[in-house]
């Protein structure tokens, strides 16, 4: 019984960590995710940064609930590029340590789609 006692508390902050993990994993996949949908919508011919960062901030909504309200979002209109940056922290679920947070971070930088028409074309 007293070994019980002893790895019991060991075993719950193991899987405390696995979860944890998991839900870091996931936040930035889908902070991964967004970036790189949000830059591949911002170069395409017809659209704008504004609606690639538009579409990445609803696909943060969408895949990250209320934690997507601590990222921020920017995007930059190069010349032949577009590129959309994700910025942010996510709080963690470990009960004795109430302010921590991990980083979350994506870039993602797309080439402008141009359809030239020239002779021979």
């Amino acid at each position: 019984m007293v070994e019980a006692a002893l790895a019991f508390p060991l075993l719950i902050a193991v899987a405390v960590a696995l979860v944890q993990f998991a839900l870091y994993y996931h936040a930035q996949t889908v902070v991964t995710g967004a970036a790189q949908d949000g830059a591949r919508v911002a170069a395409a011919a017809d659209r704008t940064v504004a609606d690639g960062v538009a579409h990445a901030q609803a696909l943060l909504d969408a895949g990250l609930g209320r934690a997507a309200a601590d990222v921020t979002l920017q995007g930059f209109d190069g010349a032949d590029a577009v590129a959309v940056e994700a910025r942010g922290r996510l709080h963690t679920i470990i009960p004795w340590v109430a302010d921590a947070t991990l980083p979350l971070q994506a870039r993602s930088v797309v080439s402008k789609e141009r359809f030239r028409v020239g002779p021979g074309a």
